[in-house]
């Protein structure tokens, strides 16, 4: 019954977000950054997360499913090698004190280096029309702090709070009358919230949870406001071998579906294989998407010692744009 009455829920805010997004024109949002996915376990399963326990990334996918994160401390650290030589490095730090009494505590951060652009000004003197005046170096930051808890057993909330800044660098507005330029910087910063909540149904694995992400006030870089990539996620999980005696195999199944407020409704679908809780083969696919195809994901867990140590790589095919490559590491202790 409560299950039901959380689909029913989800269901409206579904309906509601479409509604209010109805008014808007899609692809016109800001700090796109927030959209990539920093996660390589995450991205291997075409990000269809939304109901599975991430570890130290959980704060960026859904924060409700922090609450089952076993160790006292989960650290995470990351790479994406995105299109056109833009970078995303990415660290995560759960804490779980008293076994959970008080919830679980988190920090998050993630930093873009978008790569040196040619700055030009006009210049019909030049044969190619432009004289190059140097480079711009956009970049971007988020911080968050994050907190969930379990209200019973079944049921848990979680939250991430962000900060989130990006600079587009100064750019040449115009001629200064002295043989120099004017220039313009174009920078900005807001407050983001995520939000979650998670239901374990009771049958075996099976999860239901809801994810808000990119909650936020209008941006402004100049005279114009744009919004944020807010999105709405509702994802099922579930290892299927559950309902085998298959001990030392274990077979994740999750489906996805997001209403992103930049672009059409996606279903996204991950595949996770696990053998004997040390080697891992992962797959994932969504649609609709423009350039975003199959992803591929391995990963390795290995205790070290008083350690939970996770290696995971993943390798998505992007159309016109090449490959993406993430490699994201986690520790337990």
């Amino acid at each position: 019954m409560r299950i039901s009455k959380l689909i029913l829920f989800g269901l409206a805010l579904l309906l509601t977000s479409t509604q209010v997004h109805g008014q808007k024109k899609r692809a016109q949002t800001s700090m796109k950054f927030l959209s990539v996915s920093p996660s390589a376990r995450a991205s291997g399963l075409s990000d269809a997360v939304t109901s599975v326990e991430m570890g130290a990334y959980s704060a960026f996918y859904n924060p409700a499913t922090m609450v089952n994160i076993k160790s006292k401390y989960s650290a995470s650290v990351g790479s994406v090698q995105w299109i056109t030589d833009i970078n995303h490095n990415s660290a995560s730090l759960i804490y779980r004190p008293s076994d959970g009494k008080y919830g679980i505590f988190g920090l998050n951060a993630i930093s873009v280096d978008y790569g040196d652009i040619i700055s030009t000004v006009v210049d019909e003197s030049e044969d190619k029309g432009y004289r190059d005046i140097g480079f711009i170096n956009p970049t971007a930051m988020v911080f968050g702090l994050s907190y969930a808890n379990a209200i019973t057993d079944q049921f848990s909330v979680g939250a991430n709070f962000r900060y989130a800044t990006q600079d587009l660098g100064s750019v040449t507005t115009g001629s200064d009358g002295a043989g120099g330029f004017t220039t313009q910087s174009y920078s900005a910063s807001t407050t983001v919230l995520d939000f979650g909540i998670l239901y374990k149904t009771g049958f075996e694995s099976l999860n239901f949870a809801m994810a808000l992400r990119n909650f936020s006030p209008e941006v402004s870089y100049d005279t114009e406001n744009s919004e944020l990539p807010l999105t709405f996620k509702i994802g099922i999980s579930m290892d299927v071998l559950d309902l085998t005696d298959l001990e030392d195999h274990s077979l994740l199944v999750s489906i996805d579906a997001n209403r992103p407020r930049d672009y059409d409704e996606q279903l996204l679908f991950g595949l996770e294989y696990t053998f004997i809780d040390r080697f891992i083969l992962r797959g994932g696919y969504g649609f609709p998407k423009d350039e975003e195809e199959i992803a591929l994901g391995i990963g390795i867990k290995q205790p070290l010692g008083g350690f939970d140590l996770g290696v995971d790589y993943s390798y998505t095919q992007f159309g016109v744009f090449g490959e993406v490559n993430r490699i994201s590491v986690q520790l337990g202790f």
